[in-house]
């Protein structure tokens, strides 16, 4: 498969603080790659390196063989990358509907006179967004919540929500900053299920951060491990289950933490 996502030594530093050292790896076309690694390890700088809401101190991201290298993100998000936020990044006072129509019209496609003018390619454009949220909220099992206020949603409702407002711009890659955060064993299953569905009728590439363990290696077909800004390991789920320095670096200490919960 060719590489949907190329990332070319990046790096990070704030206020000489190196977040993100010489970091590279690649997404394959219609895989599931997660990232992961303790707390502070740079896995929320290199999204944002990635999605172009921050530039990098060094090195190169390319997309679809496009240098996206410091976005800016409404370009990156032009190109079909969108990413969902560790905290669910909705407008509770504003319908579950409107929630994700603001994420169909950044994909609108028409200038800003043709837009004010109301002009044909507008109206052909909102016609077509209308009909995409409408199957957005279908396929994330929110059609019957659509007039409801966002902020009534249960937690785990808003998570799907999140995720739908990045499938509203219909992106080919997906970022998914800890979609199952907060969620119950029960629910973060129910949750790896949906994206694998989404996967295989969306034809969607997906890349993860996420602390839930079980769910990364079951959904996941490689994984990339970071720790102090520097990636130490990238396998499949088996091999780094089984990695010495994955387990003594993060495995290990996540192990430690559930038992102390």
């Amino acid at each position: 498969m060719a590489a949907l996502l190329r990332v070319e030594n990046l790096s990070k530093s704030f206020g000489g603080l190196a977040a993100l050292r010489e970091l590279s790896f690649e997404v394959e076309q219609g895989s599931i790659v997660g990232l992961i690694g303790p707390n502070g390890a740079g896995k929320t700088t290199a999204f944002n390196l990635i999605s172009g809401t921050v530039r990098p101190s060094a090195g190169r991201v390319w997309f679809r063989d496009v240098d996206i290298t410091g976005g800016p993100p409404s370009r990156v998000v032009g190109l079909g990358l969108a990413r969902t936020f560790q905290h669910t990044s909705i407008y509770p006072a504003a319908s579950v509907r409107d929630n994700v129509y603001r994420g169909a019209i950044a994909r609108l496609g028409t200038s800003m006179l043709d837009q004010l003018r109301g002009g044909s390619r507008t109206r052909e454009g909102l016609a077509r967004i209308d009909a995409q949220v409408d199957e957005v909220l279908e396929l994330m099992g929110l059609a019957a919540h659509r007039d409801s206020l966002a902020g009534a949603l249960s937690y785990g409702q808003q998570k799907r929500l999140g995720v739908a407002i990045g499938l509203a711009t219909r992106p080919t890659l997906l970022l998914l900053d800890e979609p199952a955060a907060g969620l119950n064993p029960e629910e973060s299953a129910e949750f790896g299920r949906l994206l694998r569905e989404l996967r295989g009728r969306l034809g969607l590439t997906m890349l993860l951060v996420e602390h839930h363990m079980a769910l990364v290696m079951d959904l996941c077909e490689r994984i990339v491990v970071l720790v102090q800004g520097a990636r130490i390991a990238e396998d499949t789920p088996a091999a780094i289950a089984r990695d010495p320095a994955v387990i003594e670096a993060y495995l290990g200490a996540e192990e430690d933490d559930h038992a102390r919960g």
